[in-house]
């Protein structure tokens, strides 16, 4: 009874985390455009043909796999496909990750609330539709299990072959694979430090490395791989390091840093760190190596704070419930028998009682109907420009890039877009990003790059700003966004669609991309 409520409770908390959102991520379209191209044609582009500005030569699109999944579930399943792919990923992550904790403990498992806690510390990457890196997340998860069962027991070395197997897929699905390289490599150098049986670990890297070359673009992928792992990323909010100052979720109205439980984790770490180096235990180089690893990398990009949380929580639950053992000890020892079982009864059932209240709270919030928000998308301002079939170059925000291509291509071609150190150099990027953030002279990036209608947004350009377009009329406004046209091309007549209509909210995923 106990395991079958314990799994129960798993299966909300991924229903949670899977229906936290209803809206789009920004990549979604791109994602979709490629995996639609895909159906069409069985090939993918090596070229682009959604954007106006000077592109690379070839186009290395290191997530096609992903799009070509995600089309294929909406395009067969609807939208529930998405919803029911983004479920097994993420239950298949707690799967392995209650594996990862049973290798650490003798007892069962963690608690609920320990995975409640997880749950939470997931969030900044589920709490989107779905994106290519969760099956990055799911390839981590899985290649920890399988490394600790190799450093465990020697019988188990024929998993070896789950590496190239499971590279087959990564490598196709998204960039992250270079994290399962990594992750190899710290297991081989620390196991090396370690004085056990290393050389495994180098074998499985060279079974690896060639695998990754089977990809459409061979060799070419992993120049591209340097470079996008290499490059910074100014204008990316994920790519920056973790701020105290936010960003925040909030929840009945209490402001809770989206990162917290990466902080606690990672404070719990370096606690247990300085016990063990006080209590002069033996040092275990490997996961030594991989916690300061990943804290360093959490911390410096937030976007990485979930290979820490996927890797160290398992890994080190004997440590951290090591912790408090001395609470436990404290307590065991202060109460007679009887209140002694109450307190342990009250500690067991505590997880259940705070999935219970989560899931009563967010339950009304949860959502299986895929939206375009028009509060963050310029929703109004793209049926303005489809319904009156105004045609050619689309100056928009970087975000808003392919959400324009998947609705208006071919009628029109996009300025910048979300797949920028994929399609575009890096001077025509830079420029780009100034048009879309307001910075520099803006008119003058528009004649080097000529544009036929703007769609600018109002928290990046204030009605002054608009104004100062002499050669444009602004001629409609939605939620988020304010539409320009070139003076010499006005109508006198135009359809205005009411961006508050729902209808113009809802988008048919598995639609087939026209192309040339």
């Amino acid at each position: 009874m106990k395991n079958k409520l314990f799994y129960i409770s798993i299966t909300i908390i991924v229903c949670i985390l899977t229906f936290t959102t209803n809206t789009a991520d920004y990549d979604l379209w791109a994602r979709l455009a490629v995996g639609s191209i895909f159906f069409q044609t069985g090939n993918i582009l090596k070229h682009d043909i959604f954007s106006y500005l000077p592109t690379k030569d070839l186009w290395i699109d290191h997530e096609w796999g992903s799009g070509v999944v995600f089309y294929f579930f909406v395009k067969y399943f609807g939208e529930w496909g998405i919803y029911a792919l983004k479920a097994f990923i993420i239950f298949s992550i707690f799967i392995l990750l209650i594996k990862i904790i049973k290798l650490q403990t003798s007892k069962d498992t963690a608690g609920i609330f320990y995975f409640i806690l997880l749950g939470f510390s997931l969030l900044p990457g589920t709490a989107n539709l779905i994106r290519s890196q969760m099956f990055t997340y799911l390839f981590f998860t899985l290649w920890i299990y399988v490394l600790e069962r190799l450093r465990r027991f020697e019988s188990h070395n024929k998993l070896i072959w789950v590496f190239p197997v499971t590279m087959l897929l990564w490598v196709n699905m998204h960039g992250g694979f270079l994290a399962g390289i990594g992750l190899v490599l710290i297991y081989a150098i620390g196991e090396f430090l370690n004085h056990k049986n290393y050389p495994k670990y180098f074998l499985a890297l060279a079974l690896i490395i060639p695998v990754t070359l089977i990809n459409p673009y061979g060799f070419k992928l992993w120049n591209y791989i340097i470079e996008a792992s290499l490059m910074p990323r100014p204008y990316i909010l994920e790519w920056e390091h973790i701020n105290l100052n936010g960003p925040f979720h909030i929840a009945a109205g209490i402001k809770i840093h989206i990162h917290t439980g990466f902080i606690i984790f990672a404070l719990m770490t370096t606690f247990v760190g300085i016990k063990l180096y006080i209590q002069k235990v033996k040092p275990d180089w490997t996961r030594i190596i991989l916690a300061i690893l990943l804290i360093y990398l959490g911390i410096k990009h937030q976007r990485h704070t979930e290979f820490f949380v996927l890797a160290i929580p398992a890994l080190f639950y004997n440590q951290y419930m090591n912790l408090f053992g001395t609470l436990q000890e404290l307590i065991k020892n202060n109460l007679t028998d009887r209140f002694y079982r109450i307190w342990m009864a009250i500690k067991y059932c505590f997880g259940y009682v705070i999935l219970i209240i989560i899931f009563v709270y967010i339950l009304p919030q949860l959502s299986n109907k895929i939206i375009v928000n028009p509060s963050i998308y310029p929703v109004g301002s793209f049926e303005f420009i489809k319904q009156n079939n105004i045609s050619g170059n689309l100056a928009t925000t970087f975000g808003w890039g392919s959400y324009a291509f998947w609705k208006l291509y071919p009628q029109c071609k996009v300025l910048i877009d979300g797949r920028y150190e994929e399609v575009y150099p890096n001077d025509v990027y830079n420029i780009a990003m100034q048009f879309a953030s307001n910075k520099k002279d803006c008119q003058a990036i528009l004649k080097k790059y000529k544009a036929d209608v703007l769609v600018l947004p109002k928290d990046k350009y204030s009605p002054a700003d608009v104004l100062n377009f002499t050669d444009w009329k602004f001629v409609y406004e939605d939620m988020c966004t304010a539409l320009l046209l070139p003076r010499d091309k006005i109508k006198s007549f135009y359809i205005y669609p009411d961006y508050r209509n729902p209808i113009y909210s809802r988008e048919d995923l598995a639609k087939t991309i026209r192309i040339n």
